[in-house]
């Protein structure tokens, strides 16, 4: 991944976590009443988490692109090569399942205050 879009995904999850204070007392408000910062965090974190799918679903189809060229090239290995390709997919999986976490997180728990 280059630079520059390093700093881009960096921004895009920093504008995810950047969010006003709450109220002492929590008062149920309307999404009519909403701030821009509200609306703003629901669009960059669908962004973030599209942004996040996407990649990882890059680096899924790459590692199955490797592998298969691997054990094309070494069918003895396969095993071998099987075993560290399924970790490494599910590790994959597990950065983007990070990502959702993270913006439920940020959804629910700082904007729980406003009703649909």
């Amino acid at each position: 991944m280059n630079k520059k879009l390093m700093i881009i995904i960096f921004v895009f999850l920093l504008f995810t976590l950047t969010v006003s204070a709450q109220d002492a007392v929590p008062v149920k408000k309307n999404v009519e009443d909403a701030t821009p910062l509200f609306l703003w965090s629901i669009i960059v974190g669908a962004v973030a988490l599209a942004a996040a799918a996407i990649f990882g679903a890059f680096a899924q189809s790459k590692a199955i692109r490797v592998a298969s060229d691997n054990i094309g090239r070494n069918p003895a290995a396969a095993d071998s090569i099987r075993t560290v390709v399924i970790i490494g997919l599910a590790l994959i999986e597990s950065l983007v399942i990070y990502v959702l976490l993270i913006d439920l997180i940020i959804f629910f728990v700082k904007w729980g205050n406003y009703t649909y």
